[in-house]
């Protein structure tokens, strides 16, 4: 919820009582901008595991973070 609102501004009732499915669609689309690879299920590609999410955002962000 805190990171849809930071995103977009929105206030905390908007979000609580926005239809799941939407969510959902907002959170993915949250997570791709972001650089996380977010999959639905059945898409056919394999998972990928959190720790190499985790590690490619901390490689996108230091690399955004040098001068």
């Amino acid at each position: 919820m805190f990171a849809i609102a930071a995103e977009t501004g929105w206030p905390e009732n908007r979000i609580l009582f926005m239809p799941l499915a939407r969510l959902f669609q907002y959170q993915h689309c949250l997570l791709r901008r972001n650089g996380v690879r977010a999959h639905w299920s059945g898409t056919g590609e394999g998972p990928i595991s959190l720790r190499e999410q985790m590690e490619a955002l901390r490689v996108q962000w230091s690399a955004s973070a040098e001068p």
